[in-house]
């Protein structure tokens, strides 16, 4: 079949020729070649509503300045973003923005990341001629995660669009007229849905302010890690911001093949169990806390004195800590290893396409990888069945889920059956009791390595800790750690030098290193030319 060529259109931009795709409006247009014209009412996962006028620009085709947001491009266009009636049309809005918004910025939690600040200073005047008293909006809670300070709100209807188009539930409204619209939700209608903190984040001023990060930090202070969320096995991309080493807020990153622009808030809230009282925090036996070598050589004793170990895994583990604890296994004679699933959730689908997941766990897909198709089905149903016969002396059991009754009732039944138990948990609970050994698990946002979605892309997830701030050995540096003292590994690699390996014995991975991946990830069958695909390891 021939190629069939995208239509282009070529106009002028600041007095060059430049050529992009027909249909393209002038603000995307011009981006494309490193031209950025303001906006605020412009986000590229909404409609386009050009209510907000500060991305005027001159045209040869109109008289008086168009917006660029919706002005598509044509042949023999002649655009002009710099020239005086478009500067001046652009500080005339800001001008006309800044009348009634009030001096919030010091106390605001937009203030650093807000877009009105940043235009302001590139393109507003730098005094204000207005003398009336300004207009005051209502203050007040839109929802239980989210309020509105309305005195800020510039009425771009970003939220408004995105409650009507992405999330299909339309709550918030523009109530009142002229300078005295603001956002609001219909009386006894709070806006409650499941995606609801993403109005926060698309909020170009400080007018949607949620609870959960109010007074919190200042964004300037934090760092930033792209990361991804462990709520669900979609894989949704995320940015973690950290302050001290402590996560403050979780916001989602543009991935076209996953997440688009958003994420869920069951993903955006749900890490508060990292600061638990009952967190593991500290490895421990039947007589108390350990050290790192205490423990590890508690480890080993026990390993070398039961004559069959079992493993138990979880769809928390990264396919590097995967691959560790499948060496672990084949270096013990007769073992058996099985998986355990948190129980399922409710899956939903948007009006735009975006999905949650009923599979609440992030890497159920990598560990069938490696371990197999069958690990959480029929190979969980023989470990079972061995714990209940009593052929199982010694298990090895990890929970790096956020529930504290670990695996669940039924498996927690079935680990007790054995002897000794050597476990790994994130919160403290009652499956814990009268274990052997008990190491701190690391959560999701904790951990450094590689999970495999739903949809079978492979994707980084990056540790919210500090390089050398860890507070307590995590199970990829522990693992290894029980393989060099055991005399089966020579030397701790990085997450990284552990995916080598992995890719390097499990065909599924084979081709890929966590270079390639980026910060987008990529399928399992995009492997380099030359390098088969194969079953699990």
């Amino acid at each position: 079949m021939p190629d069939i060529k995208t239509p282009t259109t070529r106009w002028t931009l600041n007095g060059q020729e430049v050529e992009n795709t027909s249909g393209m409006t002038i603000l995307e247009a011009a981006s494309e070649h490193g031209v950025e014209i303001p906006c605020f009412c412009y986000h590229p996962g909404l409609s386009i509503a050009g209510n907000c006028r500060i991305c005027m620009v001159e045209s040869n085709r109109s008289p008086k300045p168009v917006i660029s947001c919706s002005e598509r491009i044509a042949d023999g266009l002649e655009i002009e973003t710099e020239s005086e009636v478009a500067v001046d049309a652009r500080n005339s809005v800001m001008e006309f923005q800044l009348i009634n918004h009030p001096l919030d910025c010091p106390v605001c939690d937009k203030s650093g990341e807000c877009v009105l600040q940043d235009h302001s200073y590139s393109h507003g005047p730098d005094r204000s001629r207005f003398i009336e008293d300004k207009n005051i909006r209502h203050t007040k809670e839109l929802g239980p995660t989210i309020s509105i300070w309305g005195n800020r709100c510039i009425v771009c209807t970003r939220c408004t669009r995105f409650c009507d188009e992405i999330s299909g539930t339309s709550e918030l409204c523009i109530v009142e007229r002229g300078d005295r619209s603001v956002v609001d939700v219909f009386p006894g209608i709070p806006i409650d849905n499941q995606l609801a903190g993403n109005t926060v984040d698309i909020c170009p001023v400080g007018a949607l302010i949620s609870h959960d990060f109010k007074f919190e930090a200042r964004v300037w202070n934090m760092e930033r890690k792209d990361s991804i969320c462990g709520g669900c096995s979609r894989g949704c991309n995320i940015e973690v911001e950290t302050l001290d080493g402590f996560v403050k807020r979780l916001m989602p990153r543009e991935n076209q093949d996953v997440n688009d622009w958003w994420m869920c808030d069951e993903g955006r809230y749900g890490w508060r169990h990292l600061y638990s009282d009952d967190r593991v925090l500290e490895a421990r036996g039947p007589s108390g806390p350990l050290d790192s070598s205490r423990s590890i050589t508690a480890f080993i004793e026990i390993l070398d004195n039961s004559p069959r170990v079992a493993f138990l895994i979880d769809p928390f583990l990264t396919c590097e800590e995967l691959h560790l604890v499948h060496a672990l296994a084949a270096s013990s004679s007769d073992s058996l290893v099985g998986g355990w699933l948190p129980e399922q959730g409710a899956a939903a689908e948007f009006p735009a396409g975006f999905k949650i997941s009923a599979d609440k766990h992030p890497n159920r897909n990598g560990a069938e990888q490696v371990f197999g198709h069958q690990v959480f089905g029929e190979d969980a149903s023989h470990l079972q069945r061995a714990l209940d016969d009593g052929s199982i002396e010694t298990i090895v059991a990890f929970c790096g889920g956020p529930d504290p009754d670990g695996p669940g009732q039924e498996w927690s039944a079935a680990l007790v059956k054995a002897s000794t138990r050597i476990l790994f948990s994130v919160l403290e609970g009652n499956w814990l009791d009268g274990a052997a050994l008990v190491f701190p698990a690391t959560a999701p946002l904790e951990k450094e390595g590689t999970w495999v979605s739903e949809d079978d892309r492979l994707q980084r997830t990056r540790s919210c800790w500090k390089p050398g701030e860890t507070p307590f050995p995590g199970e990829l540096v522990l693992l290894q750690s029980l393989q060099s003292a055991l005399g089966t590994r020579s030397r701790s690699l990085s997450a990284a030098g552990i995916f080598r390996e992995l890719s390097e014995v499990c065909a599924p991975f084979a081709g890929h290193n966590h270079s390639d991946i980026g910060s987008s990830g990529l399928l399992l069958s995009d492997r380099p030319a030359g390098v088969g695909a194969g079953g699990g390891a």
